[in-house]
């Protein structure tokens, strides 16, 4: 993500709002929102999109919606 003090805050908002901070997430494979496993990724763009946000594909598109 870059910056650590950018990885502390994101990781101290996700913890709590979704019970998980986003780094553990993301080492663990699982979405931080939904919690399930991650199975993959339509493109590039969006397996780098879970690597800021820690959002499945399924969980990504649904933001869009």
């Amino acid at each position: 993500m870059g910056s650590p003090n950018l990885q502390k805050f994101v990781d101290a908002i996700t913890e709590e709002m979704f019970g998980e901070s986003n780094s553990d997430a993301i080492d663990n494979k699982r979405c931080v929102y939904c919690h399930k496993s991650i199975i993959g990724f339509r493109d590039e763009l969006s397996r780098d999109e879970y690597v800021i946000s820690g959002l499945c594909q399924r969980c990504q598109d649904e933001t869009v919606k």
